[in-house]
């Protein structure tokens, strides 16, 4: 709530003006807010060592309508930051954030999520499960989650050696002959159960997760995916 420290992350920022920044943070109490950070702009800002991604913080905020001010910031907790390839990973967790959720709407559980999901990317540990792990939960958490483990329209059980393609108004659908995307039965399980994905499954999965997050993202790439190709 405004007035009270809540913990926080940085999504992201951008400059407003001359000698401010508009800053996405992700909050436990508030969900997504953006606030107006005055004087952080600038060389001189005691602040601007805290206002970056991924440090584990403590915010509070004032003012109604138009922008809120940040009112007080402070470091809640020692961190790692990720490197590498978990670095880039990490910005891709943050623009699905600004990009899918709402301002100001509570997600607690996908707080959560995130916070647990930057641990395991400062560990750099089996980076394709953790991505995959989120996205689901991000899913969830708006009320877009899927079934894995069932056929959309017959509600069958997926067969693990059966191969399936996803449509997002319909969900799985098992298929016999070409599709733009195809998925076995086996990744799907898996997937659904949290377990370690093969070099096979982690390609499908990924391709999987690709086609239902575009279909909420709409035709803007994501900036993140670019910087990915890059590095593939």
């Amino acid at each position: 709530m405004p007035g009270e420290l809540t913990p926080a992350y940085i999504l992201h920022s951008r400059k407003y003006g001359e000698h401010h920044l508009l800053v996405d943070f992700l909050t436990l109490s508030a969900g997504r807010v953006s606030l107006m950070v005055r004087g952080a702009a600038s060389a001189k800002s005691r602040r601007r060592g805290l206002l970056q991604p991924f440090i584990p913080l403590l915010v509070s905020w004032s003012g109604r309508g138009g922008i809120p001010n940040l009112k007080q910031v402070e470091q809640r907790s020692r961190h790692v930051l990720p490197k590498n390839r978990a670095l880039f990973s990490g910005f891709y967790l943050n623009e699905l954030l600004v990009r899918l959720i709402g301002q100001n709407e509570p997600v607690p559980e996908l707080f959560f999520s995130y916070e647990k999901a930057l641990d395991g990317l400062a560990s750099e540990k089996n980076l394709e499960m953790l991505l995959r792990g989120f996205e689901l939960q991000l899913l969830h958490s708006l009320g877009y989650g899927i079934d894995l483990l069932h056929e959309g329209q017959t509600g069958k059980a997926v067969v693990p050696q059966a191969a399936y393609d996803y449509e997002p108004e319909s969900g799985l659908r098992r298929v016999t002959g070409e599709s733009r995307l195809l998925i076995m039965g086996d990744t799907l399980i898996t997937l659904a159960e949290g377990r370690m994905l093969d070099a096979r499954q982690s390609r499908e999965a990924r391709e999987l997760m690709r086609q239902i997050l575009g279909h909420y993202l709409g035709d803007r790439p994501l900036k993140s995916r670019e910087f990915f190709s890059t590095l593939s």
